[in-house]
């Protein structure tokens, strides 16, 4: 995970910082830079693809408004967050779509929310290998909707297209269940960002596409709390 901060506050740099640090990112590294002006930060970005950006919005020079401006006209996929002690521009941050707004008085205490919701957005930005018999072909995890075993195959079902793939349901676990999967039945392997609904009661979990999949009993306690634990990071909740 590469994440930036540019504030002219030396300082709340390097306690934000050393707050970063301590977060565990499931087993990624993690990379911080730190920037004193917008000017600097322009400059960066230009070497490195940054994951996430915590930016100030009052800095001499540039503002963090502008820097946001020039970073989206970049196509720099960073998500913003805009660090401020002026919670009156909330509103005004919304047409650069930031990811999270901090303010500096307690942004210790709402840190681990905003890097619990970018921890679970980032699972999604993996690729998955279709190995087939005369081609490979990668396509994106966060198009992949549900996987279903088929005697010695697994059956990928993304939200435009299916694929068949010789793989073993235990084989693609293993690779999927780092980016936000649940195993919810021998047979089913669900990505999160689909799930509308766990049914307890009828052992069945819903998708956003209206398709209906059985849940096995020994499953189910684990495909809730996964599931419960995926919607409070993204709604960011502790």
């Amino acid at each position: 995970m590469y994440l930036a901060i540019c504030d002219d506050d030396i300082l709340l740099c390097a306690n934000l910082r050393r707050k970063l640090a301590a977060f565990d990112t499931g087993g990624n590294k993690l990379f911080v830079d730190e920037y004193h002006s917008g000017e600097e930060l322009l400059k960066g970005a230009c070497r490195c693809n940054y994951d996430a950006v915590f930016l100030d919005l009052y800095m001499e020079g540039m503002s963090g408004f502008d820097t946001a401006k020039a970073l989206a006209e970049r196509k720099s996929e960073a998500r913003i967050i805009f660090l401020t002690s002026n919670e009156s521009l909330v509103f005004d941050s919304f047409e650069y779509q930031p990811f999270y707004f901090l303010r500096k008085e307690n942004y210790t205490e709402v840190l681990p929310k905003v890097m619990a919701r970018l921890k679970t957005v980032l699972n999604q930005n993996g690729t998955f290998l279709l190995d087939g018999k005369n081609e490979k072909e990668s396509i994106a995890v966060s198009s992949i909707c549900y996987v279903a075993s088929d005697k010695h195959n697994v059956v990928i079902y993304t939200t435009k297209y299916s694929y068949e793939v010789r793989k073993t349901m235990t084989e693609t676990s293993k690779q999927l269940e780092p980016y936000d999967f649940v195993r919810i039945h021998k047979q089913y392997l669900v990505n999160l960002k689909y799930v509308k609904k766990v049914n307890m009661r009828d052992e069945t979990v819903l998708l956003m596409n209206d398709t209906v999949l059985d849940m096995s009993r020994r499953c189910k306690d684990t495909v809730l709390e996964r599931f419960t634990q995926y919607q409070r990071n993204m709604n960011g909740a502790v």
